[in-house]
């Protein structure tokens, strides 16, 4: 009777720990700036990861009714901070799937930690070449990016410029691997071809551009390209217009950012354009859906940020679902295998587990920023 009655209770526990491990949330982290100057794109990349994990978990989950949660930590954008924010969320939280930071020297600092503990990592935002550079075959077989590089943006924004038949151009970028990757891809396409007037680096939580905005009112290029992100920008093109330029901005300027928006509804920048993976107001009933549910939820449009990551979330559940597991190395290969139909076009990897998706030229036309162009990589 007593090992009947062992041979039951053993047995239910087991059940138990079965329905434990089923019932389990799956856990997909990552680092981004929830303080610092850069805040706001933290914000939209938590916004966007969430608003695809609770449409995913109002639909039934994920493997029999699992539940994603999202777990993210302040990386403020640095690479001691983000490399911090991995090793925490790997070794005790033990996330099943990681994403990259915003800022491309967190996310290469984050790549050995993930390979290291053999967890897939999908990169969505960052765009130094150095990331694809070093996955899949070059190295690390669990990164995976869907964004595209600053070489592929900076090669298509430099035919942008000879295609217009500018003869001088001014360069301004922030002094990051962003900015730098930025000025040397376009000018791997200008050089020879156009005069570059200056190139000014500038720090990236610097907000005053008077002396940069003088010198290029004397050099009077024929454009200024810009790798600025949305709160440099702003000052820029705030003081831009207190010196009442006339040269258009190009290259990869954040143009649909919310922070711009009024300045670019002003007019004093029509014929200004940028190179850039997402604009809310794409047309297409996918997106018109996602940006819906967006507003709704936050009361705001999605930011390339927020966007980013609400595809990069249901990529790796579609990844999780094709494998039948959050084992890891059953998801490595599944998202190797990934065929997903993206907002923006399919995408599969590369084998430098690169995604090569649709980027969009935006024009400034009568104060609106349009698509005037969906380019293949």
């Amino acid at each position: 009777m007593r090992i009947l009655r062992l041979i039951s209770v053993l047995s239910c526990a087991f059940v138990l720990s079965v329905v434990s491990v089923l019932a389990a949330d799956i856990k997909i982290g990552f680092p981004g700036p929830i303080t610092g100057n850069l805040a706001f794109l933290g914000e939209h990349m938590k916004w966007g990861a969430e608003l695809a994990a609770d449409e995913i978990n109002a639909s039934g989950g994920l493997l029999g009714g699992r539940k994603i949660k999202i777990i993210m930590g302040d990386s403020k954008c640095a690479p001691a901070d983000s490399v911090s924010v991995v090793e925490r969320l790997t070794s005790q939280e033990k996330v099943d799937v990681l994403l990259g930071d915003i800022c491309s020297g967190a996310t290469l600092a984050d790549m050995p930690i993930a390979q290291r503990e053999g967890r897939p990592m999908l990169v969505t935002i960052s765009s130094h070449p150095a990331i694809s550079e070093k996955s899949g075959v070059g190295g690390n077989p669990w990164v995976f990016r869907t964004s595209p590089t600053d070489a592929i943006i900076g090669a298509i924004a430099g035919k942008g410029v000879l295609n217009q038949g500018f003869k001088s151009v001014a360069f301004i970028a922030e002094d990051t691997d962003y900015g730098r990757a930025g000025v040397e891809s376009m000018n791997q396409v200008l050089e020879g071809k156009v005069r570059i007037t200056s190139t000014d680096f500038t720090a990236a939580d610097q907000t005053d551009f008077l002396s940069v905005l003088t010198r290029l009112r004397s050099q009077k290029p024929e454009a200024i390209a810009v790798y600025l992100l949305d709160r440099q920008l702003f000052n820029f093109m705030k003081q831009y217009q207190q010196f009442k330029l006339n040269i258009p901005l190009v290259g990869r300027p954040p143009l649909g950012s919310g922070l711009v928006a009024d300045l670019v509804k002003s007019g004093d920048f029509n014929g200004s354009w940028t190179v850039f993976q997402y604009l809310d107001s794409y047309d297409s009933k996918a997106n018109i859906t996602f940006v819906s549910s967006y507003k709704k939820t936050y009361g705001q449009v999605p930011h390339f940020s927020g966007f980013a990551m609400y595809e990069g979330i249901n990529i790796i559940a579609e990844a999780i679902k094709s494998a039948g597991s959050t084992d890891p190395e059953k998801v490595r290969l599944a998202l190797k295998n990934t065929k997903y139909d993206s907002i923006l076009g399919e995408i599969t990897f590369d084998d430098h587990h690169q995604a090569h998706n649709s980027i969009l030229q935006m024009t400034i036309i009568d104060g609106n920023l349009k698509v005037t162009g969906v380019v293949g990589q």
